[in-house]
């Protein structure tokens, strides 16, 4: 095909300076038939469209490729292979010994052969500054002290700067959505006008006719708390949130592929709150290529919405009686309170991280959360109550099983059992002793004991009031001083006079 530039060179040479054809040819090195060809048409161009292109090592495989494709298009959207899938399949199961853009190019002509593809034109979104923010979960996979589990990553999108928050939990439920978009309106330093989310349960309660959604009342206290409007789309409509819908791909392909291993999950969020500052600072704006993500945010943090003063309650809420084992059942799981509670109706709620119990306005419990089903969370303080009326329970009482104390304790209770036939009742008496004293305390006069080969509660208590008598402050008594603030007037002696005579008066 003959370049543009030798086109040109050939129409200046003949009609600019009137050259023979035969001289175009010398100078051009032309075939004859083509300058002939350019000459007796005004084209500068020239193009050539292949009806067909070979593709030798896509061929074998073109059938396939088809097979994969129309079964594909009967599935959703999100269940479909795509040709970077298509690719990997082929290189590792079918020996495929082509490139990837040989298959992405035969994916795209099967799906315009079959009719199957994207025809739908989408309309540019623009959002100002503060003005919308986009909410989606995601779901992941990551190793967390060697397991491998499965987690959901919610991802807080600002329209405006693209800069983005995300976190990962165990679940979805309504109180770490909420708790997400807690965290992200405090890492942001505000909030937009606008929310943009799926039609997620925990905030829609029910679509109703014309698509207007029934919403959560937890949802609205939430929204009405930081005074924003939430907005849905519409069902399967990804696209009207796509800024989000793009990040969680993002997400997903840079920071869980391949699957990370962390010690804990608190450890993971802490890197992906890192990931998300260092990939704002390095990523150019889709809109402002002269900036990147970060410097737009820093601009745009002057249009959010100030926050309260005080952040919402995120959590699940609820009332439970307290059983006879000194528990109370929430979320599938049992948290233990004190054994002064037993029977008494208490109030639970559970927080992303952890559950709260109180009574009557009073916190009497805080545990971790556990999203297990049928786990037992104890906290062994809760039990020396009904530990002092039931010393025996030490050897087999479930709370104390993993009772992590220091180790001079487990020295203390093998001397005990060495020198007491009921060596395990002495050191259940001792334990008793940590509903009123420090552990500190309590450990330190342990060691004496030890140290002394003096064994028993009885002399742990000696110690320990001991110890608190000798902390209270010093007190010298000055006895003539104290004596010289008083005065006593002395009595004449005509008054001993008088009580002799009133006496020998009452003898008579």
């Amino acid at each position: 095909m003959t370049r543009v530039d030798k086109i040109s060179e050939v129409r200046h040479l003949r009609y600019l300076q009137g050259l023979s054809i035969g001289e175009i040819i010398r100078r051009t090195k032309l075939a004859r038939n083509t300058i002939r060809k350019i000459i007796r048409s005004d084209k500068t161009e020239f193009t050539y469209q292949r009806e067909s292109t070979p593709q030798p090592q896509t061929g074998p495989f073109r059938e396939t490729i088809k097979s994969w494709i129309k079964e594909d298009s009967e599935k959703k959207r999100k269940q479909r292979r795509t040709a970077t899938r298509i690719y990997a399949i082929l290189r590792d199961e079918h020996g495929y010994p082509g490139s990837y853009e040989s298959i992405a190019k035969c994916v795209q002509e099967i799906r315009v052969e079959l009719n199957l593809a994207n025809k739908e034109v989408y309309i540019p979104l623009w959002f100002g500054p503060g003005e919308a923010f986009q909410f989606d979960w995601g779901e992941v996979s990551a190793f967390i002290a060697g397991k491998l589990v499965k987690l959901y990553i919610g991802i807080i999108v600002l329209c405006h700067s693209r800069h983005f928050y995300v976190r990962a939990y165990p679940c979805q439920k309504q109180e770490l959505m909420l708790d997400v978009q807690q965290r992200a309106f405090k890492f942001f330093g505000g909030l937009c006008r606008r929310g943009i989310y799926d039609n997620l349960r925990t905030a829609v309660k029910q679509l109703l006719k014309g698509h207007h959604p029934k919403l959560q009342e937890r949802f609205i206290q939430f929204s009405s708390y930081y005074l924003y409007e939430p907005q849905f789309c519409n069902p399967a409509r990804g696209n009207e949130k796509g800024r989000v819908e793009h990040k969680v791909g993002y997400v997903e392909r840079n920071f869980f592929s391949p699957t990370p291993h962390f010690e804990t999950l608190e450890e993971l969020n802490e890197r992906l709150l890192t990931f998300c500052i260092s990939k704002s600072r390095m990523s150019k704006h889709p809109d402002m290529p002269e900036k990147n993500c970060w410097e737009v945010f820093e601009a745009e943090k002057e249009c959010l919405v100030q926050l309260p003063s005080y952040g919402f309650e995120c959590c699940r809420l609820s009332h439970a009686v307290v059983s006879s084992t000194s528990k109370v059942y929430f979320e599938n799981n049992w948290y233990s309170v004190p054994d002064e509670y037993n029977n008494k109706v208490v109030q639970v709620k559970g927080y992303a991280d952890e559950v709260v119990i109180s009574n009557k306005g009073k916190e009497i419990a805080r545990h971790p959360r556990n999203y297990g089903k049928g786990n037992h969370e104890y906290i062994p303080y809760h039990y020396l109550g009904a530990l002092a009326r039931k010393p025996r329970a030490i050897t087999d009482g479930a709370p104390f099983k993993d009772w992590k104390l220091p180790e001079v304790f487990d020295e203390y209770r093998r001397l005990l059992n060495r020198k007491y036939k009921d060596g395990e009742i002495y050191f259940a008496k001792t334990l008793v002793l940590l509903k009123d004293w420090p552990i500190k305390d309590v450990t330190e006069a342990v060691s004496k004991a030890v140290a002394a080969k003096v064994l028993g509660d009885s002399y742990i208590l000696s110690l320990l009031r001991q110890k608190e008598t000798a902390g209270q402050q010093d007190m010298t008594i000055d006895i003539k001083g104290d004596l010289a603030k008083y005065k006593a007037m002395q009595s004449p002696l005509s008054v001993y006079n008088d009580i002799l005579k009133n006496k020998e008066e009452i003898i008579q």
